[in-house]
């Protein structure tokens, strides 16, 4: 398992700003910190380049779903007013942001803090959990 934790570069592009291997499960249980917020609501996205899209999860409130892409299905460069917390559940899928391309497969988790991204489906397609916390728009 893996986990990216994506944001914007000195440039104002959408990155990875963070790689880590979350290791493998062991005999214990093991309470793995990937990510947290500080703020309620949090704070504002940075600016985007890509379309805007409106999920209408307000701040402060969340939304819990499951995505099943079909193979090779495509969904352009976006950016929202929501962080959100991906888990690759079966199959693959590509996440493109302003750095490149970055690969995920089951197993691996992304944060995406209302950057610029955009997805495509692997092969088999993907299944994917994506809990979306509402963010303030930027001003």
């Amino acid at each position: 398992m893996r986990h990216l934790r994506t944001g914007v570069d000195a440039s104002g592009r959408s990155c990875v700003l963070e790689e880590a291997d979350l290791g493998a499960v062991g005999a214990d249980p093991a309470l793995v910190d990937i990510y947290s917020t500080n703020d309620a609501p949090p704070g504002p996205r940075p600016h985007g380049n890509g379309s805007f899209l409106d999920l209408g999860v307000a701040p402060g409130c969340t939304r819990w779903t499951v995505v099943h892409w079909p193979a090779g299905t495509s969904y352009g460069m976006h950016h929202t007013d929501t962080i959100d917390y991906d888990i690759v559940l079966a199959g693959s899928v590509e996440l493109t942001l302003g750095d490149g391309v970055h690969p995920l497969e089951a197993g691996d988790c992304v944060v995406i803090a209302g950057i610029d991204h955009a997805w495509r489906a692997g092969p088999q397609g993907a299944s994917m959990s994506v809990t979306l916390l509402g963010s303030t728009p930027p001003g």
